[in-house]
């Protein structure tokens, strides 16, 4: 499992500073016209991930100011959000619950504290703070977990919409379950992995006045996409059953090179 493979197919295509160039101004253009721009680079994005597991990791597609071709990589682009918003729902209940219970819970044991104190019954207070204390880290724990199963069920879903172009293979509840359980250690490895690059690419905009932050942005997607392909890879691997891969481009895309040059090499061992 090369968790990095995006790094280096990035680094294989010759025009790679173009192309982390032009998304940053989509980002740019998405602050000024929400969900466009991000829509559009998520469109490339999934083009991107198609051609991974179809074994073309280098170069990436087309990505330049060409405002009819990038109106057609929104299409591609809107599955995979769409899948993430409907996945990205559980998630979001779960941690307003986890909030509010900790609050309620919070307030009740505090309060009890302070009637407690109030009467001259040190010991009691003491009991109530300790028993808030143990509230909060036992909730927090909980919402934790919570967050950290729902994200690997969501990058799943949200991995099989963009693969197979198909907002139905995101919805398939019970193959979505079956292919995280298959994944479960290469999902947690790689949230790891994922995390430690972002925090990577939030020193570097910081240190370079935020200048570099929307480079590191690009970058970081790249090989969040690249990581995901890898995932389906071992999917495949384990037995998994294949999914009908999308289009490889859209009209006016540069064409794939599936099947004249393999960029990637899987490792012999993982």
């Amino acid at each position: 499992m090369q968790y990095l493979r995006g790094w280096t197919a990035l680094r294989n295509d010759p025009d790679w500073v173009g192309k982390v160039g032009w998304g940053c101004l989509l980002l740019l253009t998405g602050m000024c016209i929400p969900v466009i721009g991000q829509l559009v680079l998520r469109g490339w994005l999934a083009i991107a991930l198609r051609r991974a597991v179809s074994g073309q990791d280098s170069p990436l597609p087309r990505l330049e100011w060409d405002t009819d071709y990038l109106g057609k990589l929104i299409g591609p682009g809107f599955k995979g959000l769409i899948a993430q918003m409907l996945w990205s729902a559980p998630i979001v209940a779960c941690v307003l619950c986890c909030y509010f219970c900790m609050g309620f819970g919070w307030f009740g044991v505090v309060g009890a504290a302070g009637v407690g104190g109030a009467a001259g019954e040190e010991a009691g207070a003491l009991i109530g703070g300790g028993l808030a204390l143990v509230l909060y880290i036992v909730v927090m724990l909980l919402m934790f977990a919570v967050v950290v199963v729902s994200s690997m069920f969501l990058t799943v879903a949200v991995t099989r919409a963009e693969i197979a172009d198909d907002l139905n293979a995101a919805m398939r509840f019970g193959e979505v379950v079956q292919m995280t359980k298959m994944l479960a250690k290469e999902l947690l490895l790689g949230m790891l992995v994922m995390s430690l690059v972002n925090f990577v690419v939030v020193f570097f905009g910081l240190i370079t006045l935020y200048l570099g932050l929307f480079p590191g942005i690009v970058i970081f997607a790249v090989i969040g996409t690249y990581y995901r392909a890898e995932l389906y890879r071992v999917y495949l691997e384990k037995g998994g059953q294949p999914l009908p891969v999308g289009p490889l481009g859209v009209e006016g895309s540069d064409p794939p090179r599936v099947g004249q040059q393999q960029y990637y090499q899987p490792p012999q061992q993982f």
